[in-house]
């Protein structure tokens, strides 16, 4: 166990630090596009999600004169968003619980090992530790996660559908993926630093699922803290007028910035508590 290592710092200035950041992201990034676990969870859950757009994309290209969406008079614009509503909510939920269980033993690992210190004294102290930590992590879970969406689109493409649908898969996940991936990735950290692994795993995995689906309770579906798009995509990515389970909610722009800015506010305030986690913890050590 290495213990009451001295503080380093490699260099000075804003580019020094910049360049420690970068060097720590890029550290992380590749540690986790090592594992063999690491693609093979994501090649499952693309798979998942290109089976289950192709579920969609192929009876709408066809669709009988009974057909719902043909009384209701859906145009092939509406159909379209149709299928990136599903790829978003499906994308979303899955991309995010996936992210949180791929990165969610990274602190606990360093320590178990005994490189927390030296990881830390390393990149210049707590901040920049953080920031290359997450942030690696983040891209490291991201990347992918953009690439299979496109997948989605591609698969959807193939069998009948405009081109253009890559397009507006890629604007619903500036809109929905990313957002709500950077919360679940950021939220996992700050838990991780403060719980046990598997406590974090069970308990994030509970909220994800409450947020996504609101099992036996929808408050927080329709929340501004809801991950999946149900706020974001009615605005941008219309259809004709839709029931919702909870006959209540009114889609407006309002609630998507809101519910956009949340998700973004929610990986902000995780960030800047995850590095207060970890500064009364190293500053605990430094006292025993």
């Amino acid at each position: 166990m290495i213990q009451h290592l001295p503080r380093v710092t490699p260099g000075r200035g804003i580019l020094a630090g910049c360049s420690q950041v970068l060097g720590a992201l890029r550290a992380e990034l590749l540690m986790q596009w090592r594992r063999p676990g690491f693609w093979i969870a994501y090649g499952c859950v693309t798979g998942l999600l290109i089976l289950l757009t192709l579920q969609g994309a192929i009876p709408l290209r066809a669709l009988p004169p009974d057909s719902i969406y043909v009384q209701k008079h859906y145009t092939a614009e509406h159909l379209a968003h149709l299928l990136v509503w599903n790829a978003m909510m499906y994308g979303a939920m899955f991309f995010g619980i996936m992210a949180a269980f791929l990165v969610v033993d990274r602190l606990e690992r360093e320590k178990r090992l005994g490189t927390w210190q030296l990881q830390r004294t390393s990149v210049g102290g707590c901040g920049r530790y953080v920031l290359g930590k997450i942030g690696g992590n983040m891209l490291a879970v991201l990347l992918p996660a953009l690439v299979a969406v496109q997948l989605c689109a591609l698969a959807a493409v193939l069998v009948g559908w405009p081109a253009k649908l890559q397009l507006q898969f890629l604007e619903a996940s500036c809109l929905v993926l990313i957002p709500s991936m950077l919360a679940a990735v950021a939220v996992t950290f700050l838990l991780a630093s403060l719980l046990p692994v598997r406590i974090v795993q069970v308990a994030f995995s509970l909220l994800w699922l409450e947020l996504n689906i609101g099992t036996g309770w929808y408050g927080l579906v329709f929340s501004p803290f809801n991950p999946s798009g149900m706020l974001v995509l009615p605005i941008f990515f219309p259809t004709p007028p839709t029931t919702y389970v909870d006959p209540t909610f009114k889609p407006s722009m309002e609630l998507a910035l809101l519910n956009i800015g949340t998700l973004l506010l929610t990986t902000l305030v995780a960030l800047c508590l995850t590095y207060g986690s970890l500064v009364m913890q190293q500053r605990r050590e430094e006292r025993a």
